[in-house]
């Protein structure tokens, strides 16, 4: 086996390897051990300086107290993993460490798990959006859908529960998990990263796709009438789609909590995650009975505290009084929407999956966009649905905005397209004199034609008053 050098530094080849590549062994003082690594080169003179130029480097990591051995990002995430679990932030938000885990396992893992984190350039995160909208068309996660193994015991192997085509906010919800590791990965001196590595999602879009993205997938004012009729039906059990098929109580009251919860996020408008997270304490009713939900900051997306007004009085009058005595968590402390584990106790709710397989009942789970592609709408469509219907009944933005917990431009971004006529109508009203004097003497015409019809003035005293009205009306004009 050909050596070069001694000591510090040392050349070599490994013939079980590659015999034609160049080796390394370096000794550093205050370094433990030995670092071994390839220089990649067959030239002698190139592996020389490839590790003479590693060899001073490493001493500087050494110097400076930094990490100087290889960290491969499989191993860097366990480590995040674990600070993360340990955070104070996430101390009651078990749910949101699961989905970072989760996530990363199913997508990010693959792409990345097996790379050096010195390796890691902006042009390798930039690849990975052309691999994650690939994974359920020709990558990894096509077999998924044939064949989810989470689902052995079921009827059906297949997922139709998956969204093969990536949305703008799972690519902004992903990017947000893989910019948050690699901050980490900087702050704690994982490698050898020498700047804060960011993913934009908007990279994993074109323009027209982003601002396609924008519109919102919800449902109309006729659309949500006809939820409400069968939501009724789903709880009582009646047609042929919604029969019980055992008489058992619990799952009464399971479909029970779903109608609720539907109904509760539409009237509200609410986040799903914060609704998720409501608590009987924050359930309160002012001086005059009506309801307010506190959104507490440690809750909220957003970091900040607020009060959500319900736009119909019965959802606090009377359906979720109803709920709390029907309800066996019924203290200040307990959620108000959940589902039990194996021991009986809360834990958040999830019915997005029989939301969708009810929608899908009465034909309502897609809608099509203006690019003729069909859109799942799902438990996040009654929130865009909630600022839809405000909208078009004439709510304020700036008041629809605040109880929505987000700002003024976000509500113009995703809704600017709702009710365009009604705005124009609102912008142009009353523009002028004569515009405003024509609206008066309209409502004068109207209250002459009235008192005619009630026998108080006669036809000819209407006809000189309209004659009147006419003739100053003209004067105005010109």
């Amino acid at each position: 086996m050909p050596i070069m050098g001694t000591g510090s530094l040392m050349l070599y080849k490994r013939p079980e390897l590659d015999a034609e590549i160049w080796h390394y062994r370096a000794k550093i003082e205050g370094k433990k051990g030995y670092i071994r690594r390839s220089t990649k080169e067959t030239n002698l003179e190139l592996a020389k300086r490839v590790a003479d130029d590693e060899f001073r480097r490493y001493k500087t990591y050494v110097e400076d107290d930094r990490e100087v051995n290889i960290v491969y990002v499989r191993n860097a995430i366990t480590k995040y993993f674990s600070y993360i679990e340990g955070l104070k932030k996430y101390e009651n938000k078990q749910q949101r460490v699961t989905y970072i885990k989760n996530t990363w396992n199913r997508y990010m893992q693959s792409y990345f798990g097996d790379k050096k984190i010195t390796e890691i350039t902006d042009d390798v995160l930039t690849g990975y959006w052309d691999w994650r909208n690939a994974f359920y068309i020709t990558g990894e996660g096509k077999d998924r859908i044939l064949a989810n193994k989470n689902r052995a015991t079921a009827k059906t192997r297949e997922s139709r529960n998956i969204a093969i085509n990536m949305s703008y906010g799972t690519a902004r919800s992903e990017a947000s998990i893989i910019n948050m590791f690699f901050a980490w990965c900087y702050a704690s001196k994982q490698g050898y990263t020498n700047k804060v590595l960011r993913i934009n999602a908007r990279d994993a879009f074109a323009d027209d796709q982003i601002r396609q993205h924008n519109r919102r997938p919800h449902f109309n004012d006729k659309e949500w009438h006809k939820i409400r009729i069968n939501l009724s039906n789903y709880v009582n059990g009646k047609g042929e789609k919604w029969e019980y098929a055992n008489k058992h109580s619990l799952h009464r009251l399971q479909r029970y909590h779903m109608r609720l919860f539907i109904l509760f996020l539409a009237s509200t408008g609410m986040r799903l995650g914060e609704a998720k997270q409501i608590r009987w304490k924050d359930v309160v009713y002012d001086k005059f009975g009506k309801l307010r939900i506190n959104v507490d900051a440690d809750i909220s997306k957003v970091r900040r505290q607020r009060t959500v007004i319900p736009h119909s009085d019965w959802i606090g009058d009377k359906e979720l009084k109803e709920w709390k005595e029907k309800t066996e968590f019924n203290k200040d402390t307990d959620l108000v929407f959940y589902t039990k584990d194996k021991d009986g106790k809360q834990k958040v709710c999830d019915v997005g999956v029989s939301f969708k397989t009810f929608l899908r009942k009465i034909g309502l789970l897609g809608t099509t966009d203006t690019e003729e592609k069909i859109k799942n709408r799902t438990l996040y469509s009654l929130r865009h649905t909630y600022a839809t219907l405000r909208l078009e009944a004439g709510t304020e933005v700036y008041n629809l905005a605040k109880n929505m917990g987000t700002s003024v431009t976000q509500i113009e971004r995703h809704y600017g397209h709702v009710a365009v006529d009604k705005i124009i109508d609102d912008l142009q009203k009353n523009t002028n004199v004569a515009e405003r004097q024509e609206a008066k003497d309209l409502g004068n015409a109207a209250m002459l034609i009235k008192n005619m019809r009630e026998g108080k003035l006669d036809a000819d005293a209407v006809a000189k008053a309209l004659e009147k009205i006419a003739e100053e009306q003209s004067f105005i004009k010109k």
